[in-house]
């Protein structure tokens, strides 16, 4: 689910694939199939959560979904099946934990909107052919689930909603953080390219290195570097004598960029091979990078801390949940697997 931390997104970041994922593989809640499937019984226990537990039949229709929904054709890299095991388990645990806080803190899912969302997905699933069939299971297992859904959304809100920043501690996140703030180098650069198809034979890219020489040549001996990349250029900024405007890191291929820290305002490269044809490149002017003031960036610095501090309460949350709260988890059936 949007908003949860942890490894429960695996299991209900898209409650639609869920439900699709019910009825393709026919695992409705259906003992004898979940028997068939796993070769145990339903009512395996894989993990115990307080006073609830996780039985095998949950454990592997959530699973199953999981695998789905990560891997290609539902298929697991070997390496990774024990982890993604624990992973799938760990949502499930942290699924009952928070459902069962929200329930002690009092709250109610929105029943309009569990309606609203029930009513979406079944107008998206009902000619799917084993969705007739098993329809009154699959809209009750749908329902609890949006319910849970709901009730751990509107717990998540409520812990987020008691995280309140001080304006001091605003101002030491900016000062903690200048990177953030900092308004990186840019430069302005011109170019002249003289461009080479990168197919083209190496004779065709010794012509354009020849080329780019004469017209060093020619700059050396004072010609105007926005008239000969009018003339000469290749590139879509010749109509502007070659001028690309002020750059900033990562906008310039790394050949370039490298050419260009080197440069002092005014000069002009040695050509350089690039994928297009050699280029040359003046540096027209370079701005150094800036901490941007305070009050400039404060709302900046207060939404990226709201959010940090957000993120740190509910994952203390769960934290908190489960420290006070008994797990044990079956670590057979997890490493040899139910399905």
């Amino acid at each position: 689910m949007k908003g949860c931390c942890g490894g429960f997104g695996i299991i209900f970041r898209s409650i639609v694939f869920f439900v699709a994922a019910l009825v393709a593989m026919g695992l409705a809640y259906g003992d004898e199939e979940i028997r068939q499937e796993t070769g145990r019984e339903a009512e395996a226990i894989v993990a115990v959560v307080g006073d609830e537990a996780i039985t095998a039949e949950e454990y592997q229709v959530n699973l199953q979904a999981a695998y789905r929904q990560r891997f290609f054709h539902g298929k697991v890299p070997q390496a990774q099946e024990e982890a993604f095991r624990r992973e799938v388990i760990d949502a499930l645990v942290e699924r009952i934990l928070l459902r069962k806080e929200a329930r002690r803190r009092g709250l109610e899912p929105d029943a309009v909107w569990v309606a609203g969302q029930m009513e979406r997905i079944e107008g998206r699933y009902k000619s799917l052919p084993r969705w007739e069939a098993q329809r009154d299971v699959l809209m009750e297992g749908l329902k609890r689930q949006l319910e849970e859904q709901n009730l751990i959304e509107r717990l998540r809100r409520e812990v987020e909603s008691q995280v309140k920043l001080e304006d001091e501690a605003v101002l030491q996140y900016y000062r903690a953080h200048p990177d953030i703030f900092t308004t990186p180098q840019r430069v302005r650069v011109s170019t002249i390219l003289l461009k080479v198809e990168p197919w083209a034979p190496e004779t065709s890219w010794q012509a354009a290195a020849d080329e780019a020489r004469r017209l060093l040549e020619k700059l050396d001996k004072g010609a105007d570097f926005s008239d000969l990349a009018h003339l000469h250029s290749g590139d879509e900024s010749a109509a502007r004598g070659g001028d690309l405007g002020y750059v900033h890191a990562g906008m310039l291929s790394s050949e370039a960029q490298a050419v260009v820290d080197g440069l002092a305002p005014g000069e002009v490269s040695e050509p350089v091979r690039l994928l297009r044809g050699y280029a040359l490149f003046r540096l027209e002017a370079r701005t150094p990078a800036r901490l941007n003031a305070f009050a400039k960036v404060e709302e900046r610095a207060r939404s990226l801390l709201l959010r940090e501090r957000k993120k740190q309460a509910w994952q203390e949350t769960l934290a908190g949940l489960r420290k006070n709260t008994p797990i044990t988890i079956n670590e057979a059936l997890l490493v040899t697997g139910v399905e």
